[in-house]
């Protein structure tokens, strides 16, 4: 059994719709008998409390990401490296990311895999799995929640579904890269432009790195 770390603050539109998704996909893990902690107002203290109390194998930051780091609630950067943010509009004075030493971590936020993945795994990170540039979805509402997000937030949320069924991290990565493949192609067949176009961009801008063999 592993232990999985899940940030997800819903405080607007688009955190409110990954919290929700997160916290379905939790239960999904759950089942494989592992334990799952999901932090829903992460600030810098409770992340790193978290991380000493539950030592997790596997960390998955759901927030709004740059590409210095990530936030739990509001503005509170909660993983990153001392810089200026412009992503972020943020200034990170002190980083942190030696606290992912020896996990597997999904950054599953926003232009985190431009610079912030390269310096977790730089730091002793086994793997680590992040998007260059936006994460983009479709919805119809304010929260989310429907069936315009799903194929997107399904085909993200492949890469722990499939470290949770025993299987490896580079496998959890092909996973994500077939199914918005799979979806891309579907919206093609049906003229649905707009979801394909941004079906590929996700695709395109998905990045991992680190051991494709590590397991949970």
């Amino acid at each position: 059994m592993a232990t999985i770390l899940i940030s997800a603050c819903p405080h607007d539109p688009s955190t409110k719709a990954g919290y929700y998704y997160l916290k379905q996909a939790a239960k999904v893990l759950a089942r494989h008998k592992h334990k799952v902690v999901l932090l829903r107002s992460a600030i810098l203290s409770k992340f790193h409390k978290a991380l000493l109390d539950y030592d997790p194998d596997l960390v998955i930051l759901n927030g709004h990401g740059g590409a210095k780091g990530v936030t739990g609630c509001g503005d509170n950067v909660i993983l990153g490296v001392p810089s200026w943010d412009a992503d972020l509009g943020l200034k990170i004075g002190h980083g942190n990311p030696e606290w992912m030493r020896g996990r597997i971590v999904y950054l599953f936020t926003c232009h985190a895999g431009k610079e912030l993945a390269y310096q977790l795994l730089i730091n002793g990170a086994r793997s680590v799995a992040a998007f260059r540039e936006a994460f983009i979805f479709l919805c119809e509402n304010e929260d989310g929640v429907n069936h315009e997000a799903h194929n997107f937030f399904d085909a993200a949320l492949q890469l722990p579904f499939m470290l949770a069924g025993g299987f490896t991290f580079g496998e959890g990565c092909q996973a994500i890269q077939e199914t918005f493949i799979e979806y891309r192609t579907e919206a093609e067949k049906k003229g649905d432009k707009l979801r394909a176009k941004y079906l590929h961009h996700n695709l395109v801008n998905f990045v991992a790195m680190g051991d494709r063999h590590a397991t949970l």
